[in-house]
């Protein structure tokens, strides 16, 4: 359903560590060095479809998304302030990385004003609400999908292409 991530290469329920219950592994099709903005949007989409899962099914939320729930902000966060992919932000790198002293927080400075850090934070959210509620359509409108394959990996645990 979301052509710019390609197709799902692999499907397991089998716990791969601390906080995996199981993962949904997409193939590309194609090797870009870049990423684009649809892409990047798309990723963070797949990267919601377990929460949404339990939110659809079990009308409640786990903690087995949270590392999920991660890569959906880190994502949504670099397209703000590392890419300039937000209109409300601007083309302009707020992502520096400059470490001033040993330490996490402490030592990392922030080249923008508290107003700017809240219009990122507004926009991380907004990408990240979109993307959910886009998600969440396409899941609700292929239910039949979403048991299908709950079936098959409950039969199989593990599932190629």
């Amino acid at each position: 359903m979301l052509p710019d991530v390609g197709p799902v290469y692999s499907v397991s329920i089998i716990p791969t560590g601390a906080g995996a219950a199981g993962y949904t592994m997409p193939l590309p099709e194609r090797d870009d060095m870049f990423m684009t903005k649809g892409r990047m949007l798309q990723e963070i989409m797949v990267s919601l479809g377990g929460r949404i899962a339990e939110e659809i099914i079990f009308d409640d939320i786990t903690t087995g998304a949270s590392s999920d729930i991660k890569k959906a902000t880190q994502i949504a966060k670099k397209m703000v302030t590392r890419y300039g992919m937000s209109e409300n932000v601007g083309v302009i790198c707020y992502d520096d990385d400059e470490e001033v002293f040993i330490g996490r927080d402490l030592g990392h400075t922030r080249g923008y004003s508290e107003d700017v850090a809240k219009a990122i934070d507004s926009e991380i959210h907004s990408i990240i609400e979109e993307c959910h509620d886009n998600a969440k359509k396409i899941i609700s409108e292929h239910m039949e999908v979403l048991h299908g394959c709950a079936k098959l990996l409950l039969e199989k645990e593990k599932v190629h292409r």
